[in-house]
């Protein structure tokens, strides 16, 4: 039951994530030109490919076949997003980081970055569970290849 809440949420969190980037697009190539690890000219051309990302890992997470790739595809993006939180955080102008437009416009904090961390483990243990204990090859028993009885 918790692992489908976990899935759920991060799905949410994904979709309303690119829906919310694609509603203020213009807002978040400005966010993407403060990073320090990313050129300013180079905003446009990441920016698409970081929406359809988001989308395709929150509609992923949905669909059982392809829940544990998206998974994986989360907790490296959280973790590729926490290492440039880090990076304005300590070098940065600290200008917002492009997240939720229509909720906050959060800027790179103690707590940002940990909420990414936290994100990003939560994928990671969806990836694991959704791993599926490899199966052992049937063997048929018969009467005749049964061990013996001991007494």
């Amino acid at each position: 039951m918790i692992d489908r809440i976990v899935v759920l949420m991060l799905a949410a969190l994904f979709l309303f994530s690119g829906i919310d980037k694609i509603l203020h697009f213009s807002g978040f190539l400005d966010a993407l030109r403060n990073y320090v690890v990313l050129p300013r000219w180079a905003a446009p051309y990441v920016g698409p490919p970081v929406v359809a990302t988001e989308l395709m890992i929150g509609i992923g997470l949905l669909l059982k076949v392809w829940r544990r790739p998206a998974a994986l595809t989360a907790a490296i993006a959280m973790g590729l997003f926490t290492v440039a939180l880090l990076a304005n955080y300590f070098f940065g102008s600290r200008g917002i980081c492009g997240c939720w437009f229509t909720i906050t416009l959060a800027s790179s904090s103690e707590l940002h970055i940990l909420q990414n961390l936290v994100f990003g483990g939560l994928a990671a243990m969806v990836w694991w569970e959704e791993r599926g204990a490899p199966k052992a090859p049937a063997i048929p028993v018969s009467p005749d290849s049964a061990p013996p009885a001991t007494a």
